[in-house]
């Protein structure tokens, strides 16, 4: 089941009830808003052949389900960022020209495409203008603006967007998780379903959200070198950094906002931590520090050494505060 984003859906169900489906989207919007899910809920509604789409019982939606139906195609990731090489793009050019095996349709699907270069890109831009009449393309990322303006001037770009913290919690609940854990899950990501299950299953991600708690605290109790040991715990991968970055940005945003607004929502994972940094925290400590953030992703994106990347930004946060 895809819950929320019911414009999205409206959207894609119209032009499947009228037989007039785009050959190219961008589901896009921040990892664990369920993207792929929407794509793969998308190809099993054209590719089914029972009466109810989709029926999740005909061969095509068995074969979808288990990730073997020959007319979706998965492009590989490739080299250190995980762009698309000239190669991979070559070869499904070849590719699209042969038609579907099982029915009436091929998908070739651009996942996480963050990180497509423009040479890829602009080597499929001629089957993303004239596809054959049976091939669809798919493309997923972060923002729309990570792709061309000429290939996405021939695309439905569509945004994928959290979904209400209730029906967060009643998808969390549906899978067996305790109430207890899926508020903890909720308190940290919100309506990020794919985020919150992150959280349950992966003690990992659990313990990024409690180095960032950490880091918030040793800010507000102006601790330098409590807060160059969180830094210092998230090790030498880019990803936990990269998550932590985006934590410790969105506390910071909500610090702000309850200082104007004692009632506003929170985005980020420590709400308590917020309104703490709220009372001590100028205006313009918080952008100078949100600064710091930007130049650490800065950083991180140019591969630049990740410890001294976030030695630089404890620095910066400390003269801030």
């Amino acid at each position: 089941m895809f819950y929320g984003n019911k414009p999205v859906l409206e959207t894609l169900h119209g032009m499947l009830r009228q037989d007039r489906a785009a050959h190219g989207f961008l589901f896009y919007g921040e990892a664990g808003l369920g993207k792929k899910t929407l794509a793969k809920q998308f190809m099993a509604e054209m590719l089914c052949t029972g009466t109810d789409k989709p029926c999740g019982q005909c061969k095509s939606c068995r074969m979808l389900a288990d990730g073997v139906h020959p007319d979706v195609r998965y492009a590989e990731h490739t080299g250190k960022r995980g762009g698309f090489s000239v190669e991979t793009v070559r070869e499904i050019g070849m590719d699209l020209v042969s038609p579907p095996n099982e029915g009436k349709a091929k998908f070739y699907l651009f996942c996480d495409c963050d990180n497509m270069d423009a040479r890829s890109q602009n080597l499929l831009l001629k089957a993303v203008e004239e596809p054959p009449e049976y091939v669809y393309f798919i493309f997923t990322a972060a923002a729309p603006t990570v792709l061309l303006p000429t290939v996405r001037s021939r695309i439905i770009s569509l945004a994928v967007t959290p979904v209400t913290e209730q029906q967060c919690f009643q998808a969390l609940t549906e899978r067996g998780y305790a109430p207890e854990a899926c508020q903890e899950a909720l308190d940290a990501f919100h309506g990020n379903i794919g985020q919150c299950l992150n959280f349950l299953e992966k003690e990992e991600i659990r313990g990024i959200v409690g180095l960032t708690k950490s880091a918030i605290n040793s800010i507000i109790n102006r601790n330098e070198y409590a807060l160059l040991q969180a830094a210092a715990s998230l090790g030498k991968e880019r990803e936990p950094a990269m998550l932590f970055l985006t934590l410790f940005d969105r506390t910071l945003r909500d610090a702000m906002a309850l200082k104007y607004d004692a009632g506003a929502a929170c985005i980020g994972c420590d709400a308590a931590g917020a309104a703490r940094l709220s009372e001590r925290l100028s205006t313009a400590a918080a952008q100078t520090m949100h600064l710091a953030v930007d130049k650490a992703y800065a950083a991180l994106e140019a591969n630049v050494n990740l410890p001294l990347a976030l030695s630089a930004l404890c620095a910066s946060c400390m003269d801030a505060g």
